[in-house]
């Protein structure tokens, strides 16, 4: 088992699935000068008001009217702490129709990165990483089902690490849950990178979505365990588990952080060449450039990046290996972009999602400990 420092090089978001509303859910307030929203707390509230103003509030929950105009009614000393279970830096503008994707929460508030999440990233690197080794995949990929052709990657995965769940070699992978602090979570608005947007522009404001992360610069540890002794032990006996890629942690750091490598330089001469003398690129590809120099500087084994969660967009959830498949644009292209043929002379993916403020989001940092 090792210790693994876990570190937010950008504002990382993994949903709960709940979406909150504006003055229903959420309240944006001032903390000293700093505007910051406060996620009420419907048991502070409840502490608040009482048992006697029970029924107003459900009444003011059906009728969808104002929180604020509510508590200044019938709790007008109250302060955003005292009804609020956590209070975060807002950094928009906020609008009365906004809603709000909440980031995920254990049962004590903590905010947090699950395992699974994790794991599921470093399977897509060591995927791509390994993928070469397979043959046929072009027809590998395909699925014929109602007359439709379907794209999945699952006979790929089976052949790379192992035909169901049972045998899968990733089981011998264990990745403990991140949690954060307190009072680590931010709020931000996400508009579109796209390349359709218009001639000069590539700033896409028409479907901007405020979401809470985790804030860049924190960090906490997990454990990371790659049972090697016990895959060779299964392995020798029964021959019936996929190859385990990688022998130790030193390995499995050197794979993630060559596969992020070669995404993020992609990403960097494929906006270099989409933003010449256009308005709207510069900025992302800053960051993506802040993003190669920190993955060029980790130690070799000791250290790598790897991308999470939401906005990660389509090459890093997939690990774009897809891409050099002869048949990717005749299949893989039409298969993952909803009304393709309205699309065919743009790149593709044509958007990249990020704040206002060009900020990108989803990069950590793991270190060995």
């Amino acid at each position: 088992m090792s210790a693994v420092k876990i570190e937010t090089l950008t504002p990382v978001h993994i949903g709960s699935g709940n979406m909150l509303y504006n003055n229903t859910d959420f309240v944006g307030v001032r903390i000293g000068n700093e505007p910051c929203l406060a996620v009420i707390s419907e048991e502070k509230i409840w502490k608040l008001l009482g048992e006697q103003h029970l029924d107003n509030w459900l009444q003011a929950i059906t009728e969808r009217k104002p929180l604020r105009d509510f508590l200044q009614k019938f709790a007008p000393n109250a302060k955003s702490i005292d009804y609020s279970k956590r209070r975060m830096p807002l950094f928009a503008d906020l609008k009365p129709n906004d809603t709000l994707k909440e980031t995920l929460h254990n049962g004590m508030g903590l905010p947090y990165i699950p395992g699974s999440s994790i794991k599921g990233a470093i399977r897509t690197a060591i995927l791509a990483s390994v993928v070469k080794t397979i043959q046929d995949k072009e027809n590998a990929i395909q699925e014929f089902k109602n007359g439709k052709t379907l794209v999945s990657a699952k006979k790929i995965e089976t052949k790379a690490f192992g035909i169901d769940p049972n045998s899968d070699a990733f089981r011998f992978i264990h990745v403990g849950d991140a949690y954060f602090e307190k009072d680590s979570e931010i709020a931000m608005r996400l508009i579109n990178l796209n390349v359709r947007n218009s001639e000069n522009d590539l700033m896409d404001k028409s479907k901007p979505q405020l979401v809470e992360a985790i804030c860049q610069d924190v960090q906490c540890s997990i454990q990371l365990k790659i049972a090697r002794e016990y895959y060779d032990f299964v392995k020798q006996r029964f021959d019936q588990v996929g190859r385990l890629p990688v022998n130790s942690a030193d390995d499995l750091f050197r794979m993630i952080n060559s596969h992020t490598r070669k995404l993020v330089e992609d990403e960097i001469e494929i906006w270099n060449n989409i933003a010449k003398n256009k308005i709207g690129g510069e900025g992302y590809i800053e960051q993506m450039q802040n993003i190669f120099d920190t993955i060029n500087a980790c130690e070799d084994g000791k250290s790598c990046v790897l991308r999470i969660g939401h906005t990660s967009g389509w090459r890093f959830i997939t690990g774009a290996w897809a891409e050099k498949l002869w048949n990717f644009k005749d299949v893989v292209v039409p298969a993952s972009r909803p009304k393709n043929h309205n699309y065919e002379n743009y790149d593709f993916p044509k958007t990249r999602r990020l704040d206002t403020e060009s900020y990108i989001m989803g990069f950590v940092k793991l270190t060995l400990l």
